[in-house]
């Protein structure tokens, strides 16, 4: 069984809690204390600091108590780190439901956008017409707005011109 379980059966949690030593070389620390300051993930930050402070003889109980966490984070952490190295301190890909939109299809929409003025519903009904893709308005919504498109609802006035 691999020593970093991300679902944590009950076979997991016995196997992290043993005192695990180990050392960092010189260059790995270099690293890792650059990953601390410099990083731009906090929790890659967190997990760095947490890996420096057990290679420097610290507990997991007093690592927990210091940082604030878990003394199972902490296990997980270094069992991370002890299993994949560097790349152990990167978040683990997230379940979920696959995109609505392809990139192919959100560059469509940007290029429609950009052609002429449209509403998110004649959008989505262009998309359906011409590539059979069915999407509610909000995803269209969504993916106008993560390629920095942005749009206003237009006012009608009351009052008459004239």
């Amino acid at each position: 069984m691999p020593a970093y379980c991300p679902l944590q059966p009950p076979e997991c949690l016995a196997m992290s809690r043993r005192a695990k030593k180990f050392t960092l070389t010189a260059q790995e620390r270099q690293q890792l204390t650059q990953v601390e300051e410099r990083g731009s993930d906090w929790r890659e930050r967190r997990r760095a600091r947490t890996v420096l402070l057990l290679a420097e003889g610290g507990s997991l109980d007093g690592v927990a108590k210091q940082q604030k966490l878990h003394k199972e984070t902490v296990a997980n952490h270094r069992d991370a780190w002890l299993a994949r190295g560097f790349i152990g301190l990167r978040d683990l890909p997230r379940s979920g439901a696959p995109r609505k939109l392809s990139e192919t299809y959100q560059q469509v929409l940007c290029a429609w956008a950009t052609a002429e003025a449209c509403t998110a519903p004649q959008l989505r009904d262009r998309l359906s017409e011409e590539h059979g893709v069915q999407v509610s308005v909000g995803v269209v919504q969504a993916a106008l707005k993560e390629k920095n498109y942005v749009w206003k609802r237009t006012r009608h006035s009351l009052k008459k011109t004239g």
